[in-house]
């Protein structure tokens, strides 16, 4: 009781450690989600299906748990065109994801996510007139490099699926844009209720999924694996990355959320001896150097 009461304490005095930790929490519960598809056996359309489906109920259930107040108003942002826009966005990048980690290397789809800054940062230059300067548009040209050192070595990764390595990046390259896309709409529209905008994006990726999805081989997976990606994984650790802004800044929850692209390809590593290349980590390791130098000083240096 006592240790609850100190801890209380403590976020209560520093409410920028308290969104550090929300993030932290979140991109950690993140992390083992690619592994977890890996396990469900599931074809990309019951996937889809299922993730799309359970992670929408859940984050209307979050949402309206914790954050319904004025709910008139909350849903009357979303049904207006800026409303749609980030549905659609979500509705892609959920679609996106789930087939570029059935397509190829989990390693090739995260770096390819990971570049989710770089969009962000060209979409907010035309949609908000924010200038990003040389080393703005140099970091974007040494991210995309990374992309395309990984991409180029995929081949030699051991025990990924046999699909198409670039096709895997481009749609690991449009999850980037959709979540980029999103996150910009609703840094320009403070209106946007974030929460059910992703609760009916997903909805609707999990309409298409089972839709595309051949009969017999939607019950196929281990109730677990399903139960897990949907109802735990995906609505909580994405709720907890939309509130830590609220307390910390989007550079922070930015960095945190590069942990992913590092230790979601280690939980596959170990779960099911997926394996990236040695050429492959390096080109990773560029992206996430690059972007990490980039928001620290774009975000810490140039605002002191």
């Amino acid at each position: 009781m006592q240790s609850n009461y100190l801890l209380n304490r403590f976020f209560k005095n520093r409410p920028k450690s308290f969104g550090n930790f929300l993030a932290l929490i979140g991109v950690l519960v993140l992390t083992p989600d690619t592994m977890i598809m890996r396990f469900s056996n599931l074809d990309r359309w019951p996937l889809m299906g299922w993730r799309g489906l359970l992670m929408g109920i859940t984050l209307l259930i979050i949402w309206r748990l914790f954050f319904f107040s004025n709910a008139g108003k909350k849903w009357s942002s979303i049904f207006t065109w800026h409303g749609i826009i980030v549905v659609f966005a979500f509705t892609i990048n959920s679609v996106t994801f789930t087939l570029g980690i059935q397509e190829t290397s989990v390693m090739v789809v995260l770096t390819a996510v990971a570049t989710m800054p770089v969009f962000a940062a060209i979409l907010s230059t035309f949609m908000m007139n924010e200038s990003q300067g040389w080393a703005g548009w140099l970091t974007i040209f040494a991210a995309m490099i990374g992309v395309a050192v990984v991409v180029s070595d995929g081949h030699n990764a051991i025990g990924h699926p046999q699909g198409s390595i670039v096709l895997g990046a481009v749609y690991g390259c449009i999850t980037a844009i959709g979540l980029a896309l999103a996150f910009t709409m609703v840094r320009k529209y403070h209106d946007i209720e974030v929460i059910p905008a992703a609760a009916i994006g997903s909805l609707l990726s999990g309409i298409i999924g089972f839709s595309l999805s051949v009969d017999g081989s939607i019950f196929v997976a281990p109730i677990w694996t399903v139960f897990t990606m949907g109802v735990v994984i995906l609505p909580f650790s994405f709720a907890l990355l939309i509130i830590a802004p609220r307390y910390t800044t989007s550079a922070i929850v930015s960095l945190v959320m590069l942990l992913e692209m590092v230790i979601g390809p280690f939980w596959v590593w170990i779960g099911i001896g997926e394996r990236p290349s040695m050429i492959m980590i390096f080109g990773a390791f560029l992206v996430i150097s690059v972007i990490t130098l980039h928001i620290i000083r774009t975000h810490f240096f140039l605002k002191h």
